[in-house]
Parts: C-alpha cells; sequence; structure tokens
C-alpha cells in the first residue's frame, strides 16, 4: 500500500511550522478570488471577486443602455449558505480621478439593488442581480488569460484518506517533490521511504489546464518500492493555486489496491 513514515513527516511539519494545503475559507468549499466573466459569447464584462472568510467584495463592471461604461460594487456581500453569497448592490461616485490631492469626502454610495452569488463548483456559478426594476441573471465561469507553470522543487507530497481493500486509512507519501511541466504536460514525481524503510518514488503524469487562476491536471500514476512495482491507477487534481511558497490543490484517485483515494497535493518551495 501507499504509505509513508508518518510520524518522521508529521515532525518535519512542526519543526517547519507549515502543512499541506487546507481550505483557504472557513464555510465555502472553495476560495472564489477571481476574475469571472460570461464567456466568450459574452465578451466584455465582468465580475472580481475577494473572497475572505464568510465575506465577498466584488466590483461588477458593465455598461449602460447607451454603451457607456458602468460599474458597481457589492462590499458586503456574505454567506448565506455553503456556496452562496448576497447583499446590497451600491453605485458609487467619487472624486475625478485626475484630481491631487484626492478628495475622499467626495465619496458617496447609493443602494441601488441587491446581489447573489452561487456557486455550483470551484470554477463556475450564477450571478444575479438588480438595479431597480431591471434583474439580470448570468452564468459566470473564472476567466483565464494565461497559464501558470509549476516547474520546480518543493517539500510535499500527497495526503489522503484512502479505501483500500475495503478499509479506510490514511495515505502520506511525502518527501521531495519535483514538478516538470511544458505546456499542458505535467509530470510530478514525489521521492519517499516507505514504512519499511524503502526507497520509493511515485510518478503522476498527466494534462493541464487552466480555470481562472486556478489549474487542474488529470492523468495517470505509478509507484514503485525499491525495484518492486506497487500502486499504479489515476487521479485528478483540482483547484490547483500556485502561490509564492510553492502550490496546493485537491487530489482524486485510485488505483489497483485502492478504491478511492481523497485529500490534497501539494509543496513548498524547496531552496536548499
Amino acid at each position: 500500500m501507499i504509505k509513508a513514515l508518518r510520524n518522521i513527516a508529521a515532525g518535519l511539519l512542526v519543526a517547519l511550522g507549515v502543512a499541506l494545503p487546507a481550505s483557504a475559507t472557513t464555510t465555502a468549499s472553495a476560495d472564489f478570488t477571481d476574475l469571472w466573466w460570461g464567456g466568450a459569447s459574452e465578451n466584455g464584462w465582468g465580475l472580481n471577486i475577494i473572497h475572505q472568510n464568510t465575506l465577498i467584495f466584488a466590483t461588477l463592471y458593465v455598461y449602460n443602455t447607451d454603451g457607456s461604461a458602468r460599474f458597481f460594487s457589492a462590499s458586503e456581500t456574505r454567506a448565506t449558505g455553503t456556496n452562496s453569497f448576497s447583499g446590497p448592490l451600491y453605485d458609487t461616485h467619487g472624486t475625478y480621478y485626475g484630481t491631487v490631492p484626492y478628495n475622499a469626502g467626495a465619496f458617496t454610495a447609493a443602494a441601488v439593488g441587491g446581489i447573489t452569488l452561487t456557486f455550483s463548483s470551484a470554477t463556475a456559478g450564477t450571478l444575479q442581480y438588480n438595479v431597480g426594476g431591471t434583474t439580470v441573471t448570468k452564468s459566470i465561469t473564472r476567466f483565464a488569460f494565461a497559464a501558470n507553470n509549476l516547474t520546480g522543487n518543493y517539500l510535499g507530497g500527497l495526503t489522503a484518506t484512502s479505501i483500500c481493500s475495503g478499509q479506510s486509512q490514511l495515505t502520506l507519501i511525502f518527501d521531495t517533490l519535483q514538478v516538470t511541466q511544458t505546456g499542458n504536460s505535467m509530470t510530478m514525481t514525489v521521492n519517499f521511504f516507505n514504512n519499511a524503510g524503502v526507497s520509493s518514488r511515485c510518478t503522476f503524469s498527466g494534462t493541464y489546464s487552466q480555470a481562472g487562476s486556478l489549474g487542474s491536471v488529470s492523468g495517470t500514476y505509478s509507484c514503485t518500492f525499491g525495484s518492486t512495482a506497487g500502486n499504479q491507477g489515476s487521479f485528478s487534481m483540482t483547484e490547483i493555486a500556485p502561490h509564492q511558497a510553492g502550490f496546493n490543490g485537491r487530489f482524486t484517485g485510485s488505483d489497483q489496491f485502492c478504491s478511492s483515494h481523497s485529500g490534497w497535493f501539494g509543496g513548498v518551495r524547496d531552496v536548499i
């Protein structure tokens, strides 16, 4: 089975003061911070979302009946469920952008309606808002304009809850992690010692895609324990979020021994 030396790995995590990926928010299943839009068929308008804990600050840029630019803000869009948020929508006015110094006292904000965001997944949802008597409902998705590249050396790997031979177990593959990405082709290799102290390796290879600031990769993996072939199966990683210190993403997979693995995959950049 795929197991590493949990006690050693746990000691490393404590010593380094880091942990493998956890949810970025306390109530939602994902961090929805990103630039969102209605898709290529509705180019030109969009929604900026900043998500912190149970609150979303959204800015909406759309157009008036004459085609001139118009924006609204929603600074009090609060969680009403696991993946839903609602609040007032404001029309704001302030100092001309070329004025120096800026006159903060000229700022005004008037509630003109409401906004509701309901997310069906980490990368898709529904926007509904109203301004006066006009109600608008749009399907939204994250807007991707540049693909991330995760190539590098990390300290990390996989943590998961697994069902193997009908039994639940904890899986930890953790030590040095090397990521190679060329275009949309990605390979992630974890070198570690299994629970028998044997030098082992698991290699995950797949096709990478981008959805807004998040990435995903699906493919196959295989492990060897010394010279002995081990687990071989398929996997999917979603919500891959790069950051200055490394990256993290959700992991699901299965192989000939385990019907499911569900957890997190990621790492902290290795600068040694």
